[in-house]
């Protein structure tokens, strides 16, 4: 072969491997753009994972959020609110959602707000508790380091403070009640213990005394227990179409020898036609214990009145009115709670669970219950019951 053909082969030769170079090349470009195309698919479709997944966790904290009793808020840096729950802008009748306003501009409370602060600045859980338009708010805030701000949960303790006050109340009225007639029963053993016995006059009478304070004790016990089965629903009402006046004739009738050692005159005004739905059993006790308060607060030879009548509406209104002192305004409301017993002139003897026990009696019905006085003009208490 000649110089020529040698020089032919020669470029031959690099025209090849320029071509295969070239088609490598263009092999690898089109990996690279294969690759960067696989690359940026996979960055939509993992940015589209993560705002579903955003999405999912905002659904889920917004879901517990009106899931929850409590007010929940998130607070930036700077304590604006950046989210909150249904309950927090009910709380504080911020109406709509109160996103971007500063926590002081929603609460309006110092308290509240230096709580918020000191969780800042102390970098540590803070609970306080603060009165904030006649509620009682306990406030927990405390930091989040993810979001550089703070959450904080606001609980209205109101209710539980109020059953706190009224379980204290209920035993020292319990203490109270208990304390007298153990007293007198103390007093009357150790006088027999004494030699009181040896007199037998003196000895019947001490136990006579102590009969009767055990009576007041068995009455005491009875009715805390009825009145804790009334409150928790455990003493079931069955109403049935029943005569009102064949119950009002019951119950004057067990208690017209107590008016008659008084010369008390009862006066009845009681259609025969009203047919009332009611627990036959739990209104006489509602009755019996109307009556029993009009004989023992109405003077010697008082007048008590019954009468009943049909509402405008499905009800029918019965009252009991007495002559006796009558009740202060100040007192009207009071005098339905348990052991209320300021006006010493209306409380002398008796539990003073009796009218508390008549208004969960007439509530179960349905009704309700109240009373009309003025002092030195009676008092006329009144309660409605369902039409049969």
């Amino acid at each position: 072969m000649n110089s020529f053909g040698y020089l032919l082969l020669g470029l031959l030769c690099v025209a090849v491997i320029a071509l295969g170079v070239s088609l490598w090349q263009r092999r690898r470009a089109l990996a690279a753009e294969a690759h960067a195309q696989a690359l940026a698919a996979l960055a939509v479709a993992a940015q589209r994972d993560a705002e579903s997944a955003l999405a999912a966790a905002d659904a889920q904290r917004n879901a517990l959020g009106e899931a929850a009793l409590d007010a929940l808020l998130i607070l930036d840096a700077q304590r604006q609110v950046i989210w909150g729950n249904r309950a927090a802008w009910e709380m504080f009748n911020a109406g709509a959602p109160a996103i971007g306003h500063a926590f002081i501009g929603l609460m309006r409370d110092y308290e509240l707000n230096q709580a918020v602060m000191d969780a800042t600045s102390g970098n540590r859980p803070i609970v306080r508790q603060a009165a904030v338009n006649g509620r009682t708010l306990r406030i927990r805030a405390a930091p989040v380091e993810t979001v550089g701000g703070i959450a904080v949960v606001i609980q209205d303790v109101s209710e539980l403070q109020r059953l706190g006050r009224a379980r204290r109340d209920f035993v020292a009225n319990i203490s109270h009640e208990l304390r007298t007639p153990l007293a007198n029963i103390d007093l009357a053993a150790q006088t027999l213990r004494d030699g009181g016995s040896k007199d037998h006059a003196l000895a019947q009478r001490l136990l006579d005394q102590i009969s009767q304070q055990v009576q007041t004790l068995s009455q005491l016990s009875q009715e805390i227990l009825d009145l804790s089965q009334i409150e928790s629903g455990q003493a079931l009402l069955k109403l049935v179409p029943s005569s009102l006046i064949a119950v009002v004739d019951q119950v004057v009738r067990h208690l017209t020898p107590q008016a008659d050692l008084k010369q008390q005159h009862i006066s009845l005004f009681v259609p025969d036609s009203l047919v009332v739905l009611m627990d036959e059993h739990q209104v006489r006790r509602v009755l019996g214990n109307l009556l029993h308060n009009a004989i023992k607060f109405s003077p010697e030879g008082g007048i008590i009145s019954i009468y009943a009548e049909p509402t405008d509406d499905e009800d029918v209104r019965i009252c009991v009115a007495d002559t006796g002192p009558g009740i202060p305004d100040a007192e009207k409301l009071r005098v339905f709670e348990r052991f209320y017993k300021q006006d010493r002139a209306r409380s002398k003897g008796g539990t003073g669970l009796g009218l508390a026990i008549a208004r969960h009696i007439v509530e179960g019905h349905g009704g309700r219950i109240w009373v009309e006085s003025r002092p030195g003009e009676g008092a006329r208490f009144y309660f409605t019951l369902p039409k049969a």
